[in-house]
């Protein structure tokens, strides 16, 4: 829930102070924290800013030139969940439409596989089919309620997304209804399509505590039972691993349906992780850190951050974790993928309050060039020298991680219940 507007301009600030602060409130959708018994994990590395000279938030990209594989698309792009694409995007701002009246939106906008329609799911329970071409409405298909997922789409077109309805849905191109699937709770996470040569091309989310994989013909192939409500949306290594987080304080690593590892970071894990190039993998918590785990649960680093993290992880190509932070210094961070010490920072202006802030971290682009929203209603852009390249106001917060399109197009959802459609940037 908004707690207030913000100051009407970002500005830039490398924060190199930290303050501890009692991190008590909680996030109005949740439910009251599950007492456990597992043994919590052993920092290895506590980190804290020390270097004022440290670089901008956003770089030029290096080492891995991994990136979204297509045409298979879903929430940061891929199953690992880096948010890295291969395409470079706008440098300067060039709305070609906007498309209104949608309903709240909290999902990332998903292409089809050919990119001319654009897949939204609403809070006010609806998939939606846009026409890239315009942003005109193809079709719009009831949920039954709310849905905070972003859809997933196959290589055949067939668009995957829950809600609170407690189902699970199916469409194909056309907006027809393929299956439902009953599923035991609220569906408040994004699909992941799991690799066909590892997971036989299962669909995996979770609803409520417990994680699904799903066949592409609506049967569960399995399902893992978590001890706390389920926020985060499940990542996929190349073994077939998934790994989540959940409300009982835990995260999780799964091989096809049976436990691997399940280590307590302390507090509620709501960050949904994003898997490294070199198997590990990072999550985020309401205990103010952000954690690194290897393949197989043993602590890595962890990083305090002073703020809830809540919304999705990104990796960047050079190893950097990047995590939006809420307040009562709500920003984006960067932290060091080695060592976990936060290296530069965005700040979002605000009115401090615990619940206000960034609610997931950037995508980065082919150039390095990084791109998220905020709370305070606004979309930004950021260049690699650190410099911000432009702002796109909206009416409501900016949740829903960017989509960037093959050409560099980029497409920004908010709260206020519109798709913008961002033309990119002459070659």
């Amino acid at each position: 829930m908004k707690q207030g507007r913000a100051a009407p301009h970002a500005s830039w600030a490398l924060l190199v102070s930290v303050c501890a602060i009692a991190i008590v409130a909680k996030l109005s959708r949740k439910h009251p924290e599950v007492q456990t018994t597992t043994t919590a994990v052993a920092v290895v590395a506590t980190t804290r800013v020390e270097d004022a000279g440290a670089p901008a938030i956003a770089q030029q990209p290096s080492a891995s030139d991994a990136a979204v594989s297509l045409p298979i698309r879903m929430q940061h792009g891929d199953r690992k969940r880096t948010a890295r694409y291969a395409v470079r995007g706008p440098s300067s701002l060039n709305q070609k439409w906007k498309a209104s009246g949608l309903g709240a939106i909290e999902a990332q906008p998903i292409p089809s596989p050919d990119e001319s329609v654009i897949y939204v799911a609403s809070l006010g329970g609806e998939l939606i089919a846009l026409s890239r071409a315009d942003g005109s409405v193809k079709w719009r298909v009831p949920l039954g309620g709310r849905s905070y997922v972003t859809p997933c789409v196959d290589t055949k077109g067939n668009v995957y997304s829950a809600s609170d309805a407690k189902k699970l849905f199916a469409l194909r191109p056309d907006g027809k209804i393929a299956w439902t699937l009953d599923l035991d709770d609220e569906g408040d996470t994004a699909c992941a399509l799991a690799d066909a040569k590892n997971e036989e091309g299962n669909i995996v989310f979770g609803a409520g505590k417990t994680l699904y994989a799903v066949t592409p013909n609506g049967d569960v192939a399995w399902r893992f039972s978590a001890r706390g409500k389920i926020f985060t949306a499940p990542a996929i290594d190349d073994r077939g691993r998934v790994f989540f987080g959940a409300q009982d304080h835990r995260a999780y690593g799964v091989d096809h349906g049976k436990k691997a590892f399940a280590v307590d970071l302390g507090a509620d894990v709501d960050g949904s992780p994003a898997i490294d190039d070199d198997g590990t993998v990072v999550f985020g918590t309401d205990g103010g850190e952000v954690v690194r785990l290897s393949g197989e649960g043993s602590a890595v680093w962890s990083s305090r951050v002073y703020g809830f993290v809540r919304g999705p992880l990104s990796i960047t190509r050079g190893g950097d974790v990047l995590a939006g932070v809420y307040g009562p210094r709500s920003r984006v961070v960067r932290l060091d993928g080695k060592t976990g010490v936060e290296k530069a920072s965005f700040a979002v202006p605000g009115t401090g309050a615990l619940e206000f802030g960034v609610h997931g971290a950037p995508a980065e682009d082919a150039a390095g060039q990084l791109y998220f929203g905020a709370q305070d209603d606004q979309f930004r852009a950021i260049a690699p020298d650190g410099n911000l390249l432009f702002t796109l106001r909206t009416e409501g917060d900016v949740d829903a991680p960017a989509t960037l399109l093959s050409d560099g197009a980029l497409v920004v959802a908010s709260d206020d219940g519109a798709v913008y459609y961002l033309e990119p940037s002459p070659r």
